[in-house]
C-alpha cells in the first residue's frame, strides 16, 4: 500500500534542503511491505534510478507481528508515526542513500 502523504512529506523535506530535483528524479514511493513476520515502511527508489538497484529499499520503520504467530500488529498508527519521525531525523542520510553514496 502506497503512503502518498509520507511521500509528500519526504519531498517537502528534500526541497527544504535544496534537493527538490532529487525528490522528483529518485523517489519511487513509500510503501508498506510484509515479509510474513514483520511489516515495514520502506522508501523505494524510482524505477530505473541508476544510483540504487531495483529491489533495494531504505527502511523507515518496522514492527513485528504480535504476539508470536499472530497476524495482527499492535498499532499501524505507531508504525506510520515512526516512519514520519524517521524521515525527519534521517533526511540527510536519505539524500546520501538516494545519491548512491
Amino acid at each position: 500500500m502506497a503512503l502518498r502523504f509520507l511521500e509528500r512529506e519526504l519531498k517537502r523535506l528534500l526541497a527544504e534542503r535544496g534537493r527538490a530535483e532529487l525528490a522528483e528524479a529518485a523517489v519511487g514511493g513509500i510503501v508498506f511491505t510484509d515479509d510474513g513476520g514483520t511489516v515495514y515502511v520502506h522508501l523505494l527508489p524510482r524505477e530505473g534510478w541508476p544510483h540504487r538497484a531495483q529491489g533495494r529499499a531504505f527502511v523507515l520503520a518496522w514492527e513485528d507481528y504480535a504476539p508470536a504467530g499472530s497476524d495482527t500488529l499492535f498499532c499501524y498508527r505507531w508504525l506510520v508515526a515512526e516512519a514520519r519521525r524517521s524521515l525527519a531525523e534521517n533526511a540527510d542520510k536519505i539524500i546520501r542513500w538516494l545519491e548512491g553514496k
